[in-house]
């Protein structure tokens, strides 16, 4: 049998009221909370804002899903398109791009190899490219009848 007696009561509630006491001082010695808003818009760190618009934008299902959509059609399309090639179309298709291949050799040659010209123009398919030295850069000039592209490339001295 186990029995308390009414001091052993009384001294554990003063330790009881000490510790409460004492928990309670502690609390009174935290400091205020304070809203900060994570929102630039709404006051927050201009910082956050590309966080806040790249999770966002991971969020959102409806791009995403359009995003997808396009994937696959382009993808649909490729297939079409190459699955209704002959064998004589893909080759030709082929020799081409081989062809084409070694006349840009012949054009990188002329400007940039052994015997290099300060200046010159090639034309082939109503496709003209032109090309100058202009101090340590070569200027290249291509014209293909609807467009014409720029292109300005470091020179080996």
């Amino acid at each position: 049998m186990f029995v308390i007696r009414v001091s052993e009561v009384r001294h554990l509630a003063r330790a009881a009221a000490v510790v409460a006491g004492a928990f309670l001082a502690t609390a009174a010695q935290a400091g205020s909370l304070t809203y900060q808003p994570t929102n630039p818009a709404f006051g927050g760190s201009p910082l956050n804002g590309s966080w806040l618009q790249s999770g966002a934008a991971a969020q959102n299902e409806f791009v995403r899903k359009e995003q997808r959509l396009n994937q696959q059609r382009a993808e649909r399309e490729a297939r079409d398109s190459f699955q209704e090639l002959t064998p004589g179309q893909i080759f030709a298709r082929q020799l081409q791009s081989q062809l084409y291949g070694s006349l840009a050799n012949q054009i990188t040659s002329a400007i940039f190899g052994e015997n290099a010209q300060p200046s010159g123009t090639f034309s082939f398919e109503g496709t003209t490219i032109n090309f100058r030295r202009v101090g340590s850069n070569v200027q290249i000039s291509i014209n293909d009848g609807k467009s014409v592209t720029e292109v300005v490339v470091p020179a080996s001295p």
